[in-house]
């Protein structure tokens, strides 16, 4: 039936995401590269239910040439709203530090919406590969960004996505940063980000015995 397909789609994307994605597979993301750049050859090479896990797994593991494609494809001419989201939301998974680069200044480029460009930006601070230079660059940006963002759609999106950190010492730094730049209309998702990040690095210190006798053991 329809839907055991879309089951078996999503089933599929779920996979490739694990291998290409967390266990960063340079094999799973060279054919999700291939299939990628077939993709963009011929739309109707992917069912749409994979692309885009199939455009983000192939970033992850792509250089300048994958990531000029992706921009050409946003670039077009008309195109349509949903194909242009699935190219955008992949840039944020180029971990190449120079790409990383490339994408947090188009964010703040005249090229993206003001109402995506918080996203963009806040997507590449989720990412582990890119998250510690996203955070410096919208600490040095921190000026454009407010000047240029809405205060409550495009600018949350940044310190929501400081959650993916997991450190009591970055915890302290968000904390700093935004005591000396305050964002009253993200206090509370400040707050909350915050929490989460110190919620991490305690389990992580109660953990961390147990791995490395684990480890020792093994």
């Amino acid at each position: 039936s329809a839907r055991d397909g879309d089951d078996l789609q999503q089933r599929r994307a779920s996979l490739l995401a694990l291998l290409g994605g967390t266990g960063n597979s340079p094999d799973v993301q060279r054919r999700a590269r291939e299939a990628a750049l077939k993709y963009i050859d011929d739309p109707s090479y992917l069912p749409g239910t994979l692309v885009p896990t199939v455009l983000s797994v192939a970033a992850a593991g792509g250089d300048a040439a994958l990531y000029d494609r992706y921009l050409a494809q946003l670039r077009k001419p008309g195109i349509d709203p949903e194909e242009y989201y699935r190219f955008f939301n992949a840039l944020a998974s180029f971990g190449d530090p120079g790409l990383v680069q490339r994408t947090l200044q188009l964010a703040l480029s005249g090229e993206v919406r003001t109402q995506d460009a918080g996203t963009l930006i806040g997507q590449v601070l989720a990412a582990p590969a890119s998250r510690d230079a996203a955070w410096r660059f919208a600490q040095d940006q921190w000026s454009t960004i407010t000047a240029r963002l809405d205060p409550f759609q495009g600018i949350p999106q940044i310190p929501r996505a400081l959650a993916s950190f997991c450190s009591v010492a970055r915890a302290n730094e968000v904390r700093q940063f935004f005591a000396k730049n305050p964002l009253p209309s993200s206090e509370r998702t400040i707050q909350q980000s915050i929490e989460r990040i110190e919620a991490c690095a305690a389990v992580q210190a109660r953990q961390a015995p147990t791995i490395a006798a684990w480890l020792a053991a093994t």
